[in-house]
């Protein structure tokens, strides 16, 4: 799978980032798709944003995993010693 995203938001008072796709596989099944982080205390949330193109088209769960995949090595990361 390919995506190419660009950063439209940082706020580091808030912890925040927010990506938004303008190219890739996403974009052949949803209209657009916006991907927003935030961290409070030792919580990350994510949120994605998407229309779809289709009724049929399905959820984006499959990229929930690479989400999750993506924010476990980045606490690995920040805590090793």
């Amino acid at each position: 799978m390919y995506m190419k995203q660009l950063i439209e938001a940082v706020d580091p008072h808030k912890k925040l980032i927010k990506w938004k796709v303008i190219e890739g596989d996403l974009l052949e099944l949803y209209n657009y798709c916006n991907f927003t982080t935030s961290c409070e205390r030792e919580w990350t949330t994510w949120t994605i944003e998407y229309e779809k193109k289709t009724e049929d088209t399905p959820e984006p769960l499959l990229h929930l995993g690479v989400i999750l995949a993506m924010t476990m090595d980045i606490e690995n990361h920040l805590l090793k010693k």
